[in-house]
C-alpha cells in the first residue's frame, strides 16, 4: 500500500447488512449485502472484525496497533490486502474509491446498467402484486403435512415408477392424441400450467417460511411476454445454514417434479381425451421448464442459486464474467485495468468455465428466442428482439471494450502465453461449430394407392341400395350402390309429355298462315325438349344399372350417411375406390423445410411392418398440399397424427397450422403387400454441414425470401 494511503482514515459502511453462515467444513463466514448495488461479498470473521475497526477516526497503522494490543495481529501486507479488496468492493468510505470522481463514475455505470436493464426487461419483466406473508404464516401447517420426509419417501418410490412408465411409453408419445390446436383447449392448457407454476412458487415461499424468513412479495414475471408467477425469497441469503438456503432454491423444482410424476401416472392410465392430453402436456412442460429454465444453472433461476450455495460463491455470474474480462485484459493484453476477483485456483477454474459457458448460452438463448418469435409469431417483433439482444449482449460490450482498448492503447503489452491460451480456448469453442455433421430430416408419411377414384352420386336422386362397406374388395364392374329410379321415371314421363305438347303446337302453327313465323322458335323448343328426354333416359339407364367399380380395388373410405334414402346431390363425393396393386408414399413437408427436399433425391422410408420395413427410392414429385380439411386424414393431430391442425371457419375445417408440400415416392416396382393408409417415416439425408454454415445459410435464405416478397 502506498505511503499516502497509510494516512487515509477509511470508514466501514454502516448500511451494509451482515449475516453469519456456516460452511460445509463447519467454519464460519460473514456474508455482506450491499443494499445499494444488491451484490454480496464474503468475508472471514477475522477480516470482518478488521474492517469494523475502521470508523473514520483511525489511520491504517493506528488500526493495526489497536488490534495488536487486543491480541489480533495483522501484518501490514495482510491488512493492506484486505483493506484494498474492501475498498474496491465499495465497503469503505474515505478511500480513493469513494472520491467524487470515482463516485461519479459509479453513478454513470449504475445509470447505464439501469438503462440496459430497462431494455432487457423486454425479455424479463417482474411486476409485484401482493404481500403473501400473513397468508403463508397461517397456512404453513398444511404445507408441513404435505411436505415432510414421509411424503418425500413416497414421492421417491412413485418417481421410480414414473420413470419406468415414461421409458416404456416412448413409442406411444410419438403418436400422442393432441387436442390443443384450438383456442378453447389452449386456454385449458394455459390454466393448468399456471396452476403448476403457482405450486412451484408457493413451494419456495412455504419453505422460506418454514425457516422463519419473511416473504414480502409475489407477482407476475413476464418471460418473453409469457406470464408466470414469481415469489421473492431473496432474504434466504441471511440463513446461516447452507442446506436451508439450498432447500429453498430446490423447493420449486421438487414441487414441479412431483406434479410431473403425478401427471405421468394420469397420462399412462387414462384413455385418449382431454384429461389424457392435459396430463401429457403437464408432464412435458414441467420437465422442460425444469431442465431448460428452473434447474439450469446458466440462468439466474433456482438452479443458479443452488449452484452458488453448493460452491459457496455468491454473485457467481458477475464474478465469472468479470474474471473472463480480467483474463483477456490482463493475461492477453497486459493491461492492469480490471481486478482479479478470484481468491484461489479453485475459483479461477470455476470462473473460467462458468463465465464462458454462461456467455455462450446467453448468446444462443436470445438468438433462439428472436428466431422463434420471427418465424412463429411476428416478424417485426422478432427483428426487434434480435436487434435488442444483438445490441445489448454483443455490440455494446464490443464497443465498450474497443473504447477501453483505444484509450489505453499505449499501455498494451501482449503476453504470448496468455494469447496462446486465449486462442486455444477460442478454438475449442469455434472448432466444434465448424465441424461438418451429417443429419437427416424426418417427416410423417403414409401409404396411398397409385390409382384411386372418388365415388360420387352422379344424379339428383336418392340412394336405393348400398352393397359395399369400408375395406371391401370389389371386382371391376361390380355394383357398389344403386339409385332410386322413381324420380327419374316421373321426370321422363313429364319430359315426353312436354315434348308431345310442343309437337302438336308446331303442327297447329304450320297450318295457320298468321302463325307460321313462330314455327322456327317452336322447333328450337322441341329440340331442347328432345335433349331433355334423351338426358333423362341416360340418367335412368345409369340409375337402373347402378354405380359400378371401374377397376379392381378396395373401398378405402365411405361416407357413413350413404344409406337407402340418402340424397346428397349431384356430384357429391361419398367414398373412394383404390387399387391395391400399386402404391405411392406421400410425405408432408412443412413450407419452412421445402428447400431440404428435391425431386429425384433418394430417401429412406420406414414402415411399421413386422420388425420394421425400410425402403429406398427417389422422390418422384413435390406439389403444394391442397387439402384444407383433414378431419378424415391420418395426418391430423386430432386423429393422433403428427401434423398440427386447428379448427377454422364456420364449417369447422380441421386445417393445417403451417402450409405443407406433398412429396411422392413411387413403389410400383416393388413386390409388396401393404395396407392402404399405413403411416410411417420418410427420412431425407442432408449433406454434411457445420452449425455455423447452417446458421449462415438460414440467414441468407430468410433475407432472400423476405426481400423478394
Amino acid at each position: 500500500m502506498p505511503a499516502h494511503a497509510m494516512e487515509l482514515r477509511p470508514k466501514f459502511r454502516k448500511d451494509l447488512i451482515a449475516a453469519e453462515h456456516v460452511e460445509s467444513d463447519r467454519s464460519r463466514i460473514i456474508v455482506l449485502k450491499d443494499p445499494v448495488s444488491g451484490k454480496f461479498c464474503r468475508l472471514s470473521p477475522r477480516e470482518y472484525q478488521f474492517l469494523k475497526a475502521f470508523d473514520g477516526t483511525f489511520t491504517f497503522d493506528e488500526v493495526l496497533a489497536a488490534l495488536k494490543s487486543t491480541g489480533n495481529y495483522f501484518s501490514k501486507e495482510e491488512g493492506a490486502s484486505v483493506l484494498g479488496r474492501a475498498a474496491h468492493l465499495g465497503l469503505l468510505l474515505g478511500t480513493k474509491f469513494s472520491t467524487a470522481e470515482f463516485m461519479r463514475s459509479i453513478r454513470e455505470r449504475t445509470k447505464q446498467a439501469k438503462k440496459a436493464q430497462r431494455f432487457s426487461s423486454v425479455y424479463f419483466l417482474f411486476v409485484p402484486l401482493l404481500n403473501p406473508d400473513r397468508f403463508l404464516e397461517r397456512t404453513l401447517w398444511l404445507y408441513k403435512i404435505l411436505a415432510n420426509k414421509w411424503t418425500g419417501a413416497v414421492a421417491a418410490v412413485l418417481g421410480v415408477g414414473a420413470v419406468y412408465l415414461v421409458i416404456s411409453g416412448l413409442s406411444r408419445m410419438q403418436h400422442e392424441y393432441l387436442f390443443f390446436f384450438n383456442l378453447r383447449n389452449l386456454i385449458y392448457l394455459w390454466v393448468t400450467i399456471a396452476i403448476t407454476k403457482l405450486v412451484h412458487e408457493f413451494s419456495h415461499a412455504y419453505m422460506a417460511k418454514r425457516f422463519g424468513l419473511h416473504v414480502p412479495r409475489m407477482g407476475l414475471a413476464f418471460l418473453i411476454f409469457f406470464p408466470c408467477l414469481y415469489c421473492d425469497t431473496t432474504d434466504a441469503w441471511q440463513l446461516a445454514d447452507r442446506k436451508q438456503r439450498m432447500a429453498i432454491s430446490a423447493a420449486g423444482i421438487m414441487a414441479e417434479a412431483v406434479v410431473a410424476m403425478l401427471a405421468c401416472y394420469v397420462w399412462h392410465f387414462s384413455r385418449e381425451g382431454m384429461v389424457n392430453s392435459l396430463a401429457f402436456y403437464l408432464m412435458a412442460v414441467s420437465f422442460i421448464s425444469t431442465v431448460l429454465f428452473n434447474g439450469n444453472p446458466l440462468m439466474k433461476f433456482d438452479g443458479y442459486f443452488l449452484l452458488i450455495d453448493y460452491l459457496e460463491i455468491p454473485n457467481l455470474r458477475s464474478k465469472a464474467l468479470g474474471y473472463v474480462k480480467y483474463l483477456f485484459m490482463n493475461r492477453v493484453l497486459g493491461l492492469n485495468k480490471v481486478p482479479d476477483l478470484s481468491a484461489d485456483t479453485r475459483e479461477q477454474v470455476i470462473f473460467t468455465v462458468y463465465g464462458i459457458s454462461s456467455f455462450l448460452y446467453l448468446v444462443f438463448l436470445y438468438t433462439g428466442i428472436a428466431v422463434r418469435v420471427y418465424h412463429r409469431f411476428d416478424k417485426t417483433l422478432g427483428l426487434l428482439l434480435g436487434a435488442l439482444a444483438l445490441g445489448l449482449f454483443v455490440v455494446k460490450p464490443l464497443v465498450k471494450g474497443a473504447k477501453t482498448l483505444y484509450i489505453n492503447r499505449g499501455e498494451i503489452r501482449p503476453r504470448p502465453l496468455g494469447t496462446a491460451w486465449f486462442a486455444l480456448i477460442g478454438a475449442s469453442v469455434l472448432i466444434p461449430l465448424c465441424i461438418p455433421i451429417s443429419s437427416k430430416s424426418v417427416y410423417p408419411c403414409y401409404v396411398a394407392p397409385a390409382h384411386a377414384q372418388k365415388l360420387t352420386v352422379p344424379l339428383h336422386t336418392a340412394v336405393a341400395n348400398v352393397s359395399i362397406r369400408p375395406g371391401d374388395s370389389v371386382r371391376k364392374g361390380a355394383v357398389l350402390f344403386e339409385l332410386d329410379t322413381t324420380p327419374l321415371e316421373v321426370s321422363l314421363i313429364k319430359a315426353e309429355l312436354h315434348r308431345s305438347v310442343l309437337q302438336k303446337e308446331l303442327e297447329i302453327i304450320r297450318v295457320d298462315p298468321k302463325e307460321k313465323g313462330k314455327a322456327p322458335g317452336k322447333q328450337v323448343e322441341i329440340y331442347k325438349a328432345e335433349d331433355d328426354v334423351n338426358r333423362i333416359k341416360q340418367d335412368l339407364n345409369i340409375a337402373r344399372s347402378g354405380i359400378t367399380a371401374p377397376f379392381d380395388g378396395v373401398i378405402t373410405t365411405l361416407d357413413y350417411k350413404l344409406q337407402p334414402g340418402f340424397q346428397p346431390g349431384e356430384g357429391v363425393v361419398v367414398g373412394e375406390l383404390a387399387s391395391p396393386d400399386n402404391w405411392l408414399i406421400h410425405a408432408l413437408i412443412p413450407e419452412g423445410d421445402r428447400h431440404k427436399v428435391k425431386v429425384g433425391e433418394r430417401v429412406e422410408i420406414w414402415l411399421p411392418v413386422g420388425t420394421g420395413l425400410v425402403l429406398v427410392n427417389k422422390i418422384g414429385a413435390i406439389k403444394a398440399y391442397s387439402e384444407k380439411d383433414l378431419r378424415e386424414s391420418s395426418f391430423s393431430s386430432r386423429l393422433g397424427g403428427e401434423l398440427a391442425t386447428e379448427v377454422r371457419g364456420e364449417q369447422q375445417k380441421d386445417a393445417p397450422l403451417e402450409a405443407q408440400y406433398r412429396a411422392t415416392v413411387s413403389l410400383t416396382d416393388q413386390d409388396l403387400h401393404l395396407p392402404l393408409g399405413l403411416t410411417g417415416r420418410l427420412s431425407v439425408p442432408s449433406p454434411p454441414q457445420s452449425l455455423l454454415f447452417r446458421i449462415f445459410d438460414e440467414l441468407i435464405r430468410t433475407f432472400m425470401r423476405e426481400t423478394l416478397v
